[in-house]
């Protein structure tokens, strides 16, 4: 009886270390088989990421390559503002290079006025890829289409115009949109408008800094609307007509689909 018993134990015992055994082989094998799929994924690109940054070559496509020019006699805060901007325009860093343009136009030194005259229609360029085609969070809300909802009151809603809402998204026709759909629309943008009557340029400010420079047209008669702080009606082109102010044609409407009636509009002497 007592080795029958012993014999039943060993066999148990047996069986254990099997069990066990085997238990251990496969969670090994899994842990490498786990590896290797981890490997093998780092290894492709990441759709995601890849997607953003063709869309970011396709946004800065028509923005030529930056030309920095010489820096010998400039600031070193100048010269490494200058260097990075240089860096970001070729890595197609879009936010970076608004951002490093901005604190170029900041430094207001004798230094960077040459610099700062070449920067500011990049920087229009760039400020309408971000708005229109990256739709920046900061200036562009997403909604979603309620019933009785129109173009018209979701644009007024949010303080915007009717046509930049159309723009953003990529609509001919503003008579039907449809209940649940997402939607994109400028979020109570803060505009404002400085004429300066001597450099013969209008400049687009959004919420504070400025967007764009328009220039007035070479042979264009100077604005006779006086110095002065003014509103904007609902037709920004009647309007700059009968104060004598000619843009570009593309200017103007460009004007006229992001600038709601009531905008503020500063004319100064300089």
């Amino acid at each position: 009886d007592r080795r029958n018993e012993s014999s039943g134990l060993g066999w148990i015992v047996v069986a254990i270390v099997v069990v066990a055994a085997i238990s251990f082989i496969v969670t090994v094998l899994g842990r490498i088989s786990s590896e290797s799929d981890a490997v093998s994924r780092s290894e492709e690109p990441a759709p995601a990421i890849e997607a953003q940054n063709h869309k970011a070559s396709e946004i800065l496509s028509d923005v030529p390559p930056v030309n920095i020019g010489r820096l010998e006699g400039r600031s070193p805060k100048l010269r490494s503002l200058l260097l990075r901007l240089e860096k970001s325009a070729e890595a197609g860093e879009l936010e970076m290079q608004i951002s490093t343009i901005e604190q170029i136009l900041a430094l207001r030194t004798a230094d960077a006025a040459d610099v700062a005259d070449e920067l500011l229609p990049r920087l229009g360029q760039l400020n309408l890829s971000w708005l229109f085609d990256r739709n920046n969070p900061q200036w562009v809300a997403r909604i979603k289409v309620k019933s009785g909802d129109t173009a018209s009151r979701i644009a007024s809603e949010h303080g915007s115009t009717l046509a930049s809402f159309m723009k953003l998204n990529g609509l001919t026709d503003a008579t039907r949109l449809v209940v649940g759909r997402e939607m994109k629309v400028m979020n109570h943008p803060r505009f404002y408008l400085v004429l300066r009557s001597r450099l013969r340029a209008v400049d687009l400010y959004l919420n504070g800094k400025i967007f764009k420079r328009y220039f007035i047209v070479d042979g264009a008669k100077n604005a006779l609307v006086k110095p002065g702080d003014y509103r904007t009606p609902a037709n920004l082109t009647d309007y700059f007509g009968r104060c004598g102010i000619e843009l570009r044609e593309d200017d103007m409407k460009e004007l006229d689909m992001m600038v709601p009636r009531n905008t503020r509009f500063m004319v100064i002497d300089s």
